[in-house]
């Protein structure tokens, strides 16, 4: 009986570990993706950084400044489209979702600094319509992606916006794409311009750190949850096979013996032999009473 109640129980108990197993190895894969991607978009966006660095510097020495514009351009491109994958495949949307807003903004902020850069470099005739049109892309998603972003960086947004950089860095790029004269010096666009690179590019970088916390700490919670299940469910598992022996051990079990060999007891043949011994004696009188026999008994 114990070895029945066993079987099962033990099947039981190996179906719980498999189920357990599978969750925490599920769990931590999703964690690992989650950091991982998290890390990839900060070294991603630090790159860019770099990247636009190097394109500011690109521009001002001699040469074919069209081909290194687009070159940077192209380079800068590609890193945000492998952003925007990462953002895709994330292992929970709440993360997505914040991924998404980080790398939009992060796109804005290049769009800033790639129109900016042309201004730089100088603008003629034949630059100026795409001088325009990357000014009106970059503050457009701006203004989209402005609404989405945490509490602290959209008031900060609205603090630039606010800020007398930003109307006079915005004063500038009109006076550009219309082909007047900029409102004011040189140095004062330039001072300009660097605030308002630094604050859009702190944003993109605390969006992005944001989001990577997300993902971070869903990462982990996954992987508590999964632990804390993998442990209940072999709890559950080890309880039910215990009372089950338990049960086993308490059950009445007939017992039911085969004898060894089998013990025949002869027959009492005693009445026989006295019934064949009073009849002898009868015979043999009978013989010498009468000369024969009396066999009627």
């Amino acid at each position: 009986m114990l070895s029945i109640a066993f079987v099962p129980s033990a099947a039981l108990v190996l179906v719980a570990l498999f189920i357990g197993g599978f969750l925490v190895q599920q769990a931590i894969r999703d964690r690992d993706d989650a950091e991982n991607g998290a890390v990839t978009m900060a070294g991603t966006s630090r790159g860019i950084a770099t990247l636009q660095r190097e394109r500011a510097v690109a521009l001002q020495a001699p040469g074919s400044r069209s081909a290194t514009y687009l070159a940077y351009a192209d380079r800068i491109d590609t890193s945000l489209s492998s952003l925007r994958e990462i953002a895709r495949s994330a292992p929970d949307a709440e993360v997505g979702y914040q991924q998404t807003i980080a790398v939009e903004l992060l796109t804005a902020v290049e769009g800033m600094d790639r129109s900016d850069a042309l201004a730089v470099a100088g603008i003629d005739d034949e630059g100026r319509h795409e001088f325009a049109a990357a000014v009106g892309a970059y503050r457009s998603r701006l203004d989209a992606v402005a609404g989405k972003m945490t509490e602290s960086n959209r008031q900060a947004y609205r603090n630039l916006v606010a800020s007398v950089d930003w109307s006079r860095f915005g004063a500038v790029e009109t006076a550009l794409s219309a082909a007047t004269p900029p409102p004011v010096g040189q140095d004062a666009w330039r001072v300009a311009a660097g605030v308002v690179g630094r604050s859009l590019g702190d944003l993109a970088a605390r969006q992005i750190e944001y989001s990577a916390q997300i993902a971070i700490d869903g990462g982990r919670r996954v992987l508590g949850g999964a632990l804390a299940a993998a442990t209940a469910i072999a709890l559950l598992a080890g309880v039910v096979m215990a009372i089950a022996m338990q049960l086993a051990r308490r059950l009445p079990i007939p017992i039911i013996r085969c004898p060894s060999r089998v013990e025949v007891t002869p027959p009492d043949l005693s009445h026989l032999v006295s019934d064949y011994a009073e009849k002898s004696t009868l015979l043999a009188h009978t013989s010498r009473r009468t000369g024969r026999a009396d066999l009627s008994r």
